[in-house]
């Protein structure tokens, strides 16, 4: 064998021994990635649900949820940093995803879901509005705080976790005129359905006028996820806080 062809072969075993990878070595990564990403996303999902068997702080860390878990002994919550665009039906960019859920009503029995084994009725409280910018009236007076003509209902969403949505308008439980605030206590009820996971509240707020009534709605809905987990009576106070044209709160518990 002459010397030419000595060098032929050291040169090709030289080259393929600083191969970077083998073929059957990049497949077998990438199918370690794939199962490494499935795990990611069904830790993720249970972090979502409150199922993990890591801690509230260590989902809160990794993928945002839990981070306000609510734990007060008296059950009352807030959650209105849960916010959902109605206009866009895209969660908004400036929204903080918080997960609640009562530690007290969760239980480690087999037969408590995250959403609801049977219907239960709703019952919302409309308790205060106020108006926070001027001349809701447009007579350009530009300091009237107490000319606007409210008229304030609701569109109550439920979720299921399969995608479907079920959904009620109140009438308007506020109809005022030249009111600047207003306190009090307007009931509406309503029946949720079987296998409802989540609960959004969208407020609705117009100023009456003759022609065409002045839409100041933020256009913002607020929820709650885990259903299933709440007591009966736990009221939870929620509020537009989008809204920058007027303050709005109302509560709501089932039962």
């Amino acid at each position: 064998m002459s010397i030419k062809l000595y060098s032929l072969i050291f040169a090709s075993l030289i080259l393929f021994a600083c191969a970077d990878e083998s073929p059957i070595s990049s497949v077998q990564d990438n199918i370690s990635e794939k199962e490494q990403q499935e795990n990611e996303q069904r830790e993720k999902e249970a972090c979502y649900y409150g199922t993990s068997y890591n801690s509230a702080s260590w989902c809160c860390s990794n993928y945002g949820y839990q981070c306000n878990t609510a734990k007060s002994s008296s059950s009352a919550k807030s959650s209105s940093s849960y916010k959902y665009s109605s206009s866009s039906r895209k969660y908004s960019s400036s929204s903080t995803i918080n997960y609640y859920y009562s530690s007290s009503s969760k239980t480690s029995s087999n037969t408590q879901k995250s959403y609801l084994t049977k219907s239960k009725n709703l019952k919302l409280t409309l308790t205060y509005f106020k108006q926070e910018t001027p001349d809701w009236d447009n007579t350009l007076s530009m300091k009237n705080y107490a000319d606007a003509d409210p008229r304030i209902s609701f569109k109550i969403q439920f979720r299921k976790n399969d995608g479907t949505r079920d959904s009620v308008m109140t009438e308007n439980l506020l109809e005022k005129q030249d009111t600047g605030e207003w306190e009090g206590r307007i009931d509406f009820t309503t029946t949720v359905p079987i296998y409802t996971d989540s609960i959004y509240v969208f407020p609705r707020i117009t100023d009456a006028d003759l022609l065409i009534n002045d839409d100041y709605s933020s256009g913002y809905g607020y929820g709650v996820h885990s259903i299933g987990y709440i007591k009966d009576y736990e009221v939870w106070y929620q509020t537009d806080e989008e809204n920058k044209q007027c303050t709005l709160k109302w509560e709501w518990y089932l039962y």
